[in-house]
């Protein structure tokens, strides 16, 4: 069994090897497809956010009679507003909606990583992808659900006196590791794990998630980071290839 130290170690130093792995063998090429994310979702955000100050604005003028020139005061302090509670939310919650939106992406990625390491080669199956993209998508959902409720229970904790501090730790953690299941996934879903196989992997391999999930989470956590965190997972995801790849063959030669 690898010991936790050696998890930790494995996956701090697979972020070095992953930058190298991705400037050396072209793989930059896919951080393009990012740029475009972040604009579509950067748009989205920006239109979702003028839609529901307008609805807003609307139903106080109707329930408080304001006059004119409060009422274009109010337009846009509550556009302001508005569009400041939905990108604070999106930071938030944003981590796993990027996941979920990159992962066709990181698929390819990790994929790309393991034949370069290995040798292996996998066949194109458009049958296939869609199966493995919807299983990553329910897998994601799951873990968001599991994870924001022990979140909720976390913050919660962080307002109790000494003990807060605790559940703050304790935040960060779950974060880690749910983010790193999502990009070691990816080598199992390639392996053709089943979900509870998958989960069996992740956990025996808890502290390669949580650090690879960190550095990830990390970024989140900076200004404008859920945007940057569309190239970190990029990164996470190559570095979870690497990890996962080197932990596995020193598991079986210790067996």
């Amino acid at each position: 069994m690898i010991s936790a130290v050696q998890q930790i170690q494995s996956g701090l130093t697979a972020y070095g090897k992953a930058i190298k792995l991705i400037l050396t063998n072209k793989m930059a090429k896919f951080f393009a497809i990012p740029i475009i994310i972040n604009i579509i979702i950067i748009a989205i955000l920006w239109h979702f956010s003028g839609q529901l100050s307008d609805f807003l604005v609307e139903k106080i003028n109707n329930s408080w009679q304001i006059s004119q020139s409060w009422s274009g005061f109010l337009g846009g302090a509550t556009a302001v507003v508005t569009k400041i509670f939905i990108f604070a939310a999106f930071v938030f919650i944003g981590g796993n909606i990027i996941i979920l939106a990159m992962s066709p992406v990181y698929s390819m990625m990790s994929e790309k990583t393991d034949t370069i390491l290995t040798g292996r080669e996998y066949q194109f199956s458009a049958k296939q992808t869609a199966k493995d993209i919807w299983r990553g998508i329910i897998i994601a959902i799951k873990n968001s659900i599991i994870q924001l409720a022990m979140i909720v229970v976390c913050f919660i904790i962080s307002f109790i006196p000494v003990v807060g501090v605790a559940g703050t730790i304790l935040m960060f953690l779950i974060n880690s590791y749910y983010f790193g299941f999502s990009f070691l996934d990816y080598n199992n879903e390639r392996y053709r794990r089943s979900r509870s196989q998958s989960q069996a992997v992740v956990k025996r391999y808890k502290w390669l998630s949580i650090t690879i999930g960190a550095v990830y989470a990390l970024s989140l956590y900076i200004v404008c980071g859920a945007f940057i965190a569309v190239f970190t997972g990029g990164v996470a995801t190559v570095a979870a290839a690497i990890a996962q790849i080197e932990i596995e063959n020193k598991d079986k030669m210790e067996q």
